[in-house]
């Protein structure tokens, strides 16, 4: 019997598989706006497992003006965002990296998971350009 952290997992790992398309998308499109930035994937929020085009679109638009932060099902959180530093200590502390050192972004983006309200249980990925 599998353990439920490693189909979690798994479950993100083809998440990003099947969306890197669009999450590259996502990506150098707030990059262009934000600079330096991650994305974040609430899976409390989310309800798909595939994105599309206008999914992304959708939740650009039901943000609206809003800051961006962890309580959207898709964001992107830019650095000088509260969100990306709080992010950025809780990584620091469970993965032993530094993700605002510059040569950490170099040609990819961090894809953060979120699996509950407290952002104890998550998960890192990175995409590459």
């Amino acid at each position: 019997m599998a353990k439920s952290s490693s189909i979690d997992k798994r479950k993100n790992k083809n998440f990003v598989i099947n969306n890197r398309f669009f999450l590259k998308q996502y990506a150098l499109k707030n990059y262009s706006i934000f600079g330096q930035g991650i994305i974040v994937v609430n899976l409390l929020l989310l309800q798909i497992d595939i994105l599309e085009e206008q999914d992304l679109n959708n939740y650009e638009e039901s943000i609206g003006q809003q800051d961006p932060s962890v309580h959207q099902p898709i964001s992107y959180i830019p650095k000088q965002n509260f969100w990306f530093k709080m992010l950025s200590l809780k990584i620091k502390k469970k993965y032993q990296i530094d993700i605002q050192a510059e040569d950490n972004y170099q040609k990819k983006f961090l894809v953060v998971f979120i699996k509950d309200a407290s952002i104890e249980h998550f998960s890192i990925y990175s995409l590459k350009l």
